[in-house]
Parts: C-alpha cells; structure tokens; sequence
C-alpha cells in the first residue's frame, strides 16, 4: 500500500487526534470511540479518493479498532491523572520549592565536599547541584512526558508490526487493472 495509508502513519494520525481530544476521551470508552471514529472519517475518506482495494482499509481500521483503544486508554487515563495533579511537584514547583531545592543542593554539595569518605573536592560540586536544584521540577516534567511518548510510540511500534499482514489481506486480483484495457 501506500505510505500515506501504512498503519504506522494512520495511527500516529489516530493518536495525535486522541491527544488533542486526552482529557474528555481518556476517561470514557465511548468517548475514544467517538474520538476515534473522528480521527478515522478523513482518512477513510481519502481512502476512498484514492480508488485502492477496500479490504485493506477495512482490515486497517479493525486492526485500529481492536488495539488502540484499549492500550491507549491504558496510559492516557494514569498519564492524565498524573498531569492533573501536578506531575506530583512538590509544591507544584513554585519560587518556595524552587529555593528549597537550591538550599537542597548546596547543602548536599557541602556534605559531599566536606565528608572525608567521599572521594569529590572539587569546589563547583555544591553550586553545580544548587543549580540543578532549580531545575529539579521541570525536569520531572520533562521525564513523565518523555516517558508518556516513548509508551506512545511503544503502542504504534506494535501496530506498525502488523503491516505485512495487512498488505497479505488484499488479494492480488484487486490490484490488478480490470479486464478491457483501460485502467
């Protein structure tokens, strides 16, 4: 098939859609399924512009039908709670929290340079880690989200695995031009 209709990139279309719509679809099935239907109408409707074979489409959307839903749901509904609560920031990583994890960090700096035990005494250690400090909440943001895509992308690796039996659905005759010559 083309690749502007593989599952691979259908589903990243698919799932794009259920992202712009997370918050209202994750949290019922019947939602997703509209959402997902929503994602579907203009797909399948260049589908049909494009006068291929029916069977590979329709094998398509119930491959997308049966798998995405449910695994999708599975990491959106936990991911939306987590984002709603914050990323569980405390404080939700306000100039308060943001000054105690600086505070946090020269003081876990001082430790490690003074303590005889822990082989570091370089100077900058305390001031790198007050720095770092700063950051501490948007790189927990920044961690929950980059582990949200790869699980995303986890989900369209195994759709996209599927392809070669999806292109074997599609019997031979109906690629071919029909009979009297033109095509």
């Amino acid at each position: 098939m083309t690749p502007e209709f593989a599952i691979e990139k259908v589903a990243v279309d698919v799932v794009a859609h259920l992202e712009r719509h997370r918050e209202a679809a994750a949290r019922d099935e019947a939602a997703t399924a509209r959402e997902l239907e929503a994602a579907l109408a203009p797909i399948r409707a260049a589908y049909r512009e494009s006068e291929l074979p029916s069977t590979y489409f329709e094998a398509l959307e119930a491959e997308l039908r049966a798998a995405l839903p449910a695994a999708w749901r599975a990491i959106a509904v936990p991911f939306t709670a987590l984002e709603a609560r914050g990323f569980a920031r405390w404080r939700g990583g306000d100039l308060t929290a943001r000054l105690a994890y600086v505070l946090g960090g020269l003081t876990l700096g001082g430790l490690i340079v003074w303590l005889p035990f822990i082989p570091i005494w370089e100077k900058w250690v305390p001031f790198a880690l007050a720095v770092s400090g700063w950051w501490l909440p948007d790189a927990q943001v920044a961690w929950h989200r980059r582990r949200y895509g790869r699980e995303l992308g986890r989900i369209i690796g195994r759709l996209a695995a599927s392809q070669p039996a999806l292109e074997a659905r599609v019997p031979m005759n109906e690629l071919l031009p029909p009979p009297g010559g033109a095509p």
